[in-house]
């Protein structure tokens, strides 16, 4: 350590540097210069800039869907409503109804909740149907075999 401060020890060389009142100057000086770039911004400028709390969380639940999916809307008065997004603004956002295929525009205070629609609409899209997988019934069809061949070994 003697060779990084010119032969003193580090306790002598760190009392020197912090007595010296043009260094405090200098650090001070640069402490205050620095300091407006530091500034912490709340919330982003563009986006949900002058909404409350609710319609900041409606707004971020709705980014979670593209274009074209089907919501199921609650408003405030608990009325539900299935619509189809189209897009999204800074205060309103913009759906079709799946009822009407009438475009409408909300804003985010006007919704409760948001829901991911999971019912099919319109004739021929019923749901999926559950098949029983391939290997189920070839697995307990051989099982049942095992167990026919070891019950007549058995007798």
């Amino acid at each position: 350590m003697n060779f990084l401060y010119g032969g003193k020890s580090f306790r002598r060389a760190s009392r020197t540097l912090t007595s010296s009142p043009a260094l405090i100057l200098v650090a001070a000086l640069t402490l205050f210069a620095v300091m407006p770039i530091c500034r912490a911004e709340s919330g982003s400028s563009n986006s949900g800039a002058n909404l409350d709390k609710h319609a900041r969380k409606i707004h971020r639940e709705l980014t979670r869907f593209r274009p074209g999916n089907y919501i199921r809307l609650t408003f405030a008065d608990m009325s539900e409503r299935t619509v189809a997004l189209d897009s999204l603004e800074d205060t309103s956002f913009t759906v079709t109804n799946a009822e009407t295929n009438n475009r409408e525009t909300h804003t985010y205070d006007e919704i409760a909740r948001v829901h991911r629609e999971k019912d099919y609409i319109g004739e021929g899209s019923e749901g999926h149907v559950r098949h029983i997988p391939l290997w189920v019934p070839i697995t307990v069809g051989v099982l049942a075999a095992g167990a026919a061949v070891t019950a007549a070994e058995v007798r």
